[in-house]
């Protein structure tokens, strides 16, 4: 670049193709960021509510509500847990996410009054890549996996991997069959 300094606390420096740098926010804290967004994304197009949380205390990001009428309740929410990776940790059959051992007990409670799901969002591991604005458009890439640990076996390890299935993608249709089966008393 044409002796411009590079931003304080990035290792390597990133440029936008016009010679802009990048701001200096930690990786980890750009992917906690993206993943809020794009889930926050999906829960509009479903016409659904976020209320985020302030401390991670019960291994809880965030709710997500919805008001209607389920056969059993007249509206539905479900506890979310949410991270965000550029690892290659999509296998044939899932994504395969490890979990500290408080976390998958908060998570796997079978007492718990809220309903609640992992989710874990898939992005590229260039941060360029993550966001494309077009005149007509932007796009979000990423892709988002979800599953519900609630009554599973306890362990004795310090961690445990879990695989959310291929199939449970988070996006707005599978938002709302969460919230239905919850809504008519069941599990997610």
């Amino acid at each position: 670049m044409t002796g411009e300094r590079e931003p304080p606390n990035q290792w390597p420096p990133m440029w936008t193709p016009s010679g802009i740098p990048y701001g200096s926010l930690h990786a980890s804290e750009s992917k906690q960021a993206f993943s809020i967004a794009f889930t926050h994304a999906i829960a509009a197009a479903a016409r659904c509510t976020i209320s985020d949380l302030r401390s991670d205390v019960e291994t809880v990001d965030y709710t997500v509500r919805q008001a209607t009428s389920h056969r059993r309740y007249t509206s539905s929410m479900v506890d979310v847990q949410m991270k965000c990776t550029s690892q290659d940790v999509l296998k044939e059959d899932g994504v395969h996410w490890s979990l500290s051992r408080d976390h998958y007990d908060g998570l796997r409670d079978p007492d718990t009054y809220a309903r609640k799901i992992l989710v874990v969002v898939l992005v590229p591991a260039e941060v360029k890549e993550w966001l494309v604005t077009e005149p007509e458009r932007m796009l979000l890439h990423g892709r988002a996996f979800w599953t519900c640990l609630e009554g599973r076996e306890p362990i004795t390890s310090a961690s445990k991997t879990v695989v959310l299935p291929r199939e449970n993608v988070y996006d707005v249709e599978q938002l709302l069959g969460i919230l239905q089966r919850i809504g008519k008393g069941g599990k997610p």
